[in-house]
């Protein structure tokens, strides 16, 4: 009989942990992955602007951790918007003001766009994945820019 019981326990503790392997994030919690699109690498340094309204007005500034990731509590809300702080945004630009829906990205997921690499994962229930770029970063052009225009005088 103990035996029997120390092994209904065992499974008990496997299909606990099993079940939180599953589970993404807790109910009403959203992950946010910023992701270096140049190196596909997490943002460590970033300080997101997320609000969870319509107006950006009120945003606060939250920092990603060591795994580029910013757990929001949503509480009641129903939508949730970002813009980028320290990095440059790889979103297109009807995308920047973009309400995400809080029960899709709970559901199913969310990735924006990227404008910045071919990158494009699939997110997992309850996170939304960001791309970003270092605002230092400057494309290379072949060669300089002209410096005296065909119709000038000189």
């Amino acid at each position: 009989m103990l035996l029997t019981t120390a092994a209904s326990t065992g499974a008990s503790a496997q299909s606990a942990q099993a079940a939180q392997a599953v589970q993404v994030s807790p109910p009403g919690q959203i992950h946010i992955r910023v992701i270096n699109a140049l190196t596909n690498e997490p943002v460590r340094d970033e300080r997101l602007n997320v609000a969870l309204r319509e107006n950006q007005i009120g945003s606060v500034a939250m920092a990603t951790d060591k795994n580029g990731i910013i757990v929001v509590d949503t509480k009641k809300a129903t939508i949730l918007r970002i813009l980028a702080n320290m990095y440059a945004d790889c979103r297109p630009r009807g995308e920047l003001y973009t309400n995400y829906s809080v029960a899709t990205v709970l559901s199913t997921g969310v990735t924006t766009g990227n404008l910045c690499s071919s990158a494009n994962p699939k997110a997992k229930p309850g996170e939304l994945i960001l791309y970003e770029v270092p605002k230092t970063y400057l494309r290379q052009f072949p060669a300089p820019p002209v410096d005296s225009f065909p119709h000038s005088p000189n």
